[in-house]
């Protein structure tokens, strides 16, 4: 049984930290609990003595004996009240201590679970990037919503087994005290009992399993069609959608259903062995000739006993049935086969003269061939300059993006700050100082003004409109029935994609960053808006470092320089005003020209 609660009890260990000290409580309440119930139960035998005129305390031995000399210097009427209000006594305040049993043990389960969600938020929180990267969302939704849950549950089980299991301990104990031969008798029969529940609960581990990745699975297709709501609908796919969304419910469904199955058949089952082990019991003690009171007495004990071996027996299936939820649980959850969050601890305080990437070379982890999406890209972004990066889609310009924000890290060659390895600097301080604003990242649900301060919670609202205004944002905000107070809603559905990017922008500008980096952020804005932006952009000019990613020209028109990627290598580098003249297609197969007339 140990073996098979392990797991819970470490996971328990590390969810409760300093709560942990409560574990003995529990168990001491549970053992209080069951002497109470078995002292209680033990009256009933000079009980029954008095009731069947048989109290001669030479005809029993040991703890039967001592409990039928409890008030033998009183009358029969007298000591019959006494005795049964010394027994509703004890019952009484065997169940006050089992009700502070149950409260203390439903608040360590409720912050063992608390804990559970907040060790794996934090770990998603942390983890390097890469991680979610690679990741299935639909699992990692799965862990948190679903699974989680289930471990709590097993925390919850294994505080019950302590519970029952200190219970059965005392029960144990009074029985032998009773009668060491019946409760030879009785642990023999409740070994064997065991050993079939083991064997059966064995089962349970392979459909536990199938039932968490079903759930990871249904999972993806619940995200699927929230995310990919408009493409389901301008294709006319809801048909396909919902036949690929039943599938994987009713793959859930067996999976459970076989899983369900496999448990049902356990407690009824083990409910018909310990009941023919009792009535052997019964029997085996009148064949031998064990007196009425104390078989009375001994079947009492037996049968307050059999739950607290039926719930220890339903613990170990239950576990087993959960033995799925806690290696999902568990997996999240160890850090050894993840990638660590970036490191640094040199300061940055602005960047003064230069980024330089220094032959760097990178491939992405989710890619089972390793294909290198960037290779030794050797550049150089000049500080209070505007720098565009140019070409067609898989050149590697998201890839820098990824790589300057500290997503990832090279695997090769270095990316130099004024000289400095960025690897080496402290990477809080690092994004404290730079700004994204892409087409990629969402809006989070809620208001406008809370999207523009979502990276720089101080700002004041004057400085919210001035970067809303900068982002040409803050008539369109204006017009709005609650203004800045408006809803946008999950990843930002209330507002148009134009709308959506002109508070992204809004976002980044607020924080006035050392560092603005701007990857397609325009490219769903109007052109009158975009002429305005790129104005904003150019005030920029002397004092601050921008990078700009776009396929349109006119978002790159104010920029100093061009880096003009492809194929995941850097094409070329120069002045944009030796290039002004040229389309983006030129661009883009400049240095080829280059090249050929070489």
């Amino acid at each position: 049984m140990f073996r098979i609660l392990l797991p819970s009890l470490q996971l328990l260990r590390s969810a409760l930290g300093g709560q942990l000290r409560l574990l003995p409580v529990v168990t001491i309440l549970g053992l209080c609990s069951a002497a109470l119930e078995g002292v209680g139960i033990g009256l009933i035998i000079p009980m029954l003595g008095i009731i069947a005129g048989n109290q001669d305390p030479a005809a029993l031995s040991g703890i039967s004996a001592l409990f039928q000399q409890v008030g033998s210097g009183m009358d029969d009427r007298q000591r019959l009240i006494v005795i049964a209000a010394a027994a509703f006594a004890l019952i009484s305040l065997k169940n006050v201590l089992a009700f502070a049993n149950t409260v203390l043990a439903t608040f360590v389960y409720g912050k063992a679970g608390h804990s559970i969600r907040g060790a794996l938020s934090s770990q998603l929180l942390n983890v390097g990037y890469p991680f979610l990267m690679k990741e299935n969302p639909g699992r990692l939704l799965n862990v948190i919503s679903n699974e989680s849950w289930r471990a709590s549950d097993a925390v919850q089980t294994v505080l019950a087994a302590l519970v029952n299991g200190s219970a059965a301990i005392i029960l144990l104990a009074f029985l032998l005290l009773l009668s060491w031969q019946m409760t030879l008798f009785v642990a023999f029969g409740l070994v064997l009992v065991q050993l079939l529940h083991y064997v059966l609960s064995a089962t349970l581990k392979a459909p536990s399993r199938d039932v968490t990745a079903f759930n990871g699975e249904l999972a993806a297709r619940m995200l699927h069609l929230v995310h990919a709501g408009r493409l389901i609908r301008i294709f006319g796919q809801e048909a396909r959608e919902k036949v690929a969304f039943d599938g994987a419910s009713d793959a859930v469904r067996r999976a459970a259903f076989a899983l369900q199955a496999r448990q049902g058949l356990l407690p009824p089952l083990t409910e018909t062995l310990h009941s023919a082990l009792f009535l052997a019991v019964v029997v085996g003690a009148w064949s031998v000739g064990v007196t009425f009171p104390v078989i009375v007495a001994f079947v009492v004990l037996l049968y307050r006993l059999q739950p607290h071996m039926r719930a220890l027996q339903m613990s170990w299936s239950q576990i087993q049935g959960w033995s799925g939820s806690l290696e999902e649980v568990r997996w999240l959850l160890d850090p050894s086969d993840k990638p660590k969050p970036p490191e640094g601890r040199e300061p940055f305080s602005g960047l003064r003269r230069q980024l330089k990437f220094d032959d760097v070379t990178f491939r992405y982890p989710n890619s089972d061939s390793r294909d290198v999406v960037l290779q030794s890209a050797a550049f150089e972004i000049r500080g209070g300059r505007s720098t565009a990066l140019i070409g067609r889609s898989g050149a590697g310009k998201t890839t820098i993006v990824n790589l300057l924000c500290r997503f990832v890290e090279p695997d090769e060659g270095n990316i130099l700050v004024d000289g400095v390895p960025l690897n080496r600097i402290d990477p809080v301080q690092w994004r404290s100082r730079i700004a994204l604003a892409s087409q990629d990242l969402e809006l989070v649900d809620g208001t406008i003004l809370e999207n523009i301060t979502y990276g720089r919670e101080e700002t004041t609202v004057a400085e919210v409109e001035h970067a809303a205004r900068m982002a040409e944002a803050h008539g369109f905000i204006e017009n709005l029935p609650q203004g800045y107070q408006t809803v946008v809603g999950y990843r930002g559905a209330s507002l148009s994609a134009g709308q959506r990017q002109r508070v992204a922008l809004a976002r980044a500008l607020v924080r006035d960053p050392d560092i603005l980096i701007l990857d397609e952020a325009t490219n769903a804005v109007d052109g009158l808006s975009e002429a305005a932006i790129v104005e904003t952009l150019k005030s920029r000019a002397g004092r601050r470092t921008t990078i700009v990613i776009s396929h349109h020209r006119s978002t790159i028109s104010f920029c100093d320089e061009v880096v003009i990627l492809g194929g995941g290598q850097v094409k070329s580098q120069a002045p944009f005003a030796d290039v002004a003249s040229l389309t983006m297609d030129q661009l883009y197969e400049h240095e080829t020209v280059e090249e050929r007339r070489a």
